[in-house]
């Protein structure tokens, strides 16, 4: 019952895929360097040749290095998502993962789109005390109190499979969406 084990019988893991998580962080690091970029030639008049040439030279190196970056530091705890017979498991990049049951979740559901997609997994508070941390080295688990219900997200961009095979599994194991 940890990302990186196999799954047993009845499991389904969605596993951690490098060169996905590469597009991903590029891409939201091209959006990133390009909206920087035409902010700072707003902000300077009006463009001229150089300007552009320098803009695109930033945009190129931004969206590389952020890739990278990203990677690397993510490498010792990718991120993984599991559901089991009777738990779900979320483990964010980097975060320590947690193991909610299906008796705990309130509601589950994958809000936004690629390549900022997040899985969120919602408990009411008074069963906070069912969920397991597990320590995998890293942060805590993203969580959020909000009301009262207590949100644990996750990135899913990473992930080998799509936001809508996430979503036809939390559908399957009657968890939302």
């Amino acid at each position: 019952m940890a990302i990186g084990d196999a799954p047993a019988p009845g499991e389904v893991a969605f596993e951690w895929s490098s060169w996905r998580y590469v597009v991903a962080t590029a891409a939201m690091g091209f959006v990133a360097a390009v909206g920087a970029s035409l902010l700072f030639s707003a902000l300077d008049g009006r463009p001229d040749t150089p300007a552009v040439a320098d803009s695109a030279a930033f945009v190129a190196v931004y969206t590389i290095s952020f890739a990278i970056f990203s990677l690397l530091s993510s490498r010792a705890r990718p991120a993984g998502l599991r559901f089991g017979g009777d738990w779900v498991e979320p483990a964010a990049e980097r975060h320590d993962m947690v193991v909610v049951p299906y008796a705990a979740v309130a509601t589950a559901r994958v809000r936004w789109v690629w390549p900022v997609a997040m899985l969120d997994v919602v408990v009411v508070p008074a069963d906070e005390s069912r969920v397991m941390r597990f320590d995998r080295g890293g942060r805590p688990p993203l969580r959020k109190h909000k009301g009262d219900q207590l949100r644990f997200s996750m990135p899913i961009a990473g992930l080998r499979s799509s936001s809508a095979d996430i979503r036809s599994e939390l559908r399957r194991r009657g968890l939302g969406e």
